[in-house]
């Protein structure tokens, strides 16, 4: 659940310090959190751009799934 919460939070903040904080942990945990995910969709679901990071066209395609899935598990 935490690779979901992780991606969901960077799709909304862009930034890994933000998420870092809001999440709870280091941003090492987050950046590792992030190539974990990768790796698990065989691509980039994150770019570097100016201040931040952008999704790439996968992770955008991916996000309504995630919140479903994370609103999902958020019942229990």
């Amino acid at each position: 659940m935490t690779l979901l919460l992780v991606f969901e939070a960077l799709l909304r903040r862009r930034k890994l310090t933000a998420v870092a904080q809001e999440l709870g942990l280091t941003q090492s945990a987050v950046s590792h959190a992030l190539q974990r995910l990768s790796r698990l969709v065989g691509e980039p679901l994150f770019v570097k751009s100016g201040r931040g990071i952008a999704p790439t066209a996968h992770a955008l395609s991916l996000r309504d799934p995630a919140r479903n899935l994370l609103a999902g598990l958020q019942q229990f």
